[in-house]
């Protein structure tokens, strides 16, 4: 009998140990569950070799740290190819959001649609697709941002004057809605004439070229309007070579870094700031909103603001103020 109860009381505390193992695994499992996911989203923008890119996946990134998401960043080298089978390789990453800057309106529709048959919500900044279901579209007004582009040298130059204008791409959608404004703007002053609308690629090298060519065919040039900065910052450098600096007025479009000391320097008079560093933040922030279950809006509107010497104190703020109060809302 006593070995008996010996045995007993050994299950009994077999049975307990047990017992007490499943209770902690069950635990632990249940505090696991508890713990908040770390999601995991793709971004894909036209190219990483451009300082307003740079600055907008910089944005993108903070939001991301700030929120503990894992961002993968690509560049796609302005190839729309390229930037559909980066879309291709999100959605087969499974991942939880995929954020477009496209390269081309129409070819990444399919693409887009195809994330839409993962179930896997798509957010777009700048340029809004053809097609396919977004479940955010982030951008600033192309055609506003020309337009206010081409007030504010209306204003600098009292009216009167003659301006050329460097074009970004030929047949993009944000290049020919940025140079309508800007065209429609000059068009309200009859004593101001546009001598020149070029195509430079956003890129400074060929601006220079362009703006060279431009000063040896015209020689009552009085102001450059140049459809991002790093082209401002090219057609810059033709002024300061012809020794025209601060005779020629030359203004860009982003409020990039470089381009804000350039017209602390006066090399630039001003930049229409379309912060591409809010606009990576933000598309973050929305991902998150919305995967987190909150509801978020299909459109956001980012404000173009002129940054010259009058405003360039406030330039930090204009540029990468990413408080919600401070730059957009969400209903």
């Amino acid at each position: 009998m006593p070995k008996k109860r010996k045995v007993v009381k050994k299950m009994k505390k077999l049975v307990s140990l047990v017992l007490c193992a499943a209770l902690v695994m069950a635990l632990m499992v249940g505090a696991a569950s508890g713990e908040e996911k770390k999601f995991k989203i793709g971004y894909t923008c036209p190219t990483l070799n451009n300082p307003f890119f740079v600055s907008m996946m910089e944005g993108a990134q903070l939001a991301a740290d700030e929120r503990g998401i894992e961002l993968v960043a690509l560049g796609s080298d302005n190839d729309i190819t390229k930037q559909v089978a980066q879309v291709e390789d999100f959605i087969s990453q499974e991942m939880d959001a995929i954020l477009i800057q496209t390269v081309d309106t129409t070819g990444i529709v399919n693409a887009i649609e195809q994330c839409n048959a993962a179930n896997i919500p798509v957010i777009t900044t700048a340029e809004t697709p053809a097609g396919g279901e977004i479940l955010c579209a982030i951008a600033f007004d192309s055609y506003e941002s020309g337009y206010n582009g081409g007030q504010y040298i209306a204003s600098k130059l009292g009216g009167k004057g003659n301006v050329v204008e460097l074009v970004g791409v030929l047949g993009q959608e944000t290049s020919r809605q940025k140079s309508q404004g800007f065209q429609d703007a000059i068009a309200e002053y009859p004593e101001m004439e546009v001598l020149a609308s070029q195509p430079a690629n956003y890129d400074r090298a060929t601006a220079m070229t362009v703006m060279e060519n431009m000063l040896q065919t015209f020689e009552d040039i009085d102001a450059v309007y140049a459809a991002n900065d790093e082209m401002a910052l090219g057609a810059a450098q033709a002024v300061e070579a012809a020794g025209l600096t601060g005779k020629i007025f030359v203004m860009g479009n982003d409020g990039t870094t470089e381009a804000l000391e350039a017209v602390a320097n006066g090399v630039l008079g001003a930049t229409n700031a379309t912060p591409g560093y809010i606009q990576g933040y933000i598309a973050v922030d929305i991902a998150f909103r919305y995967l987190s279950g909150e509801t978020v809006p299909s459109t956001i509107a980012e404000k173009n603001t002129v940054i010259d010497l009058d405003n360039l104190d406030q330039a930090e703020q204009i540029t990468k103020a990413v408080s919600e109060d401070d730059w957009y809302w969400v209903e």
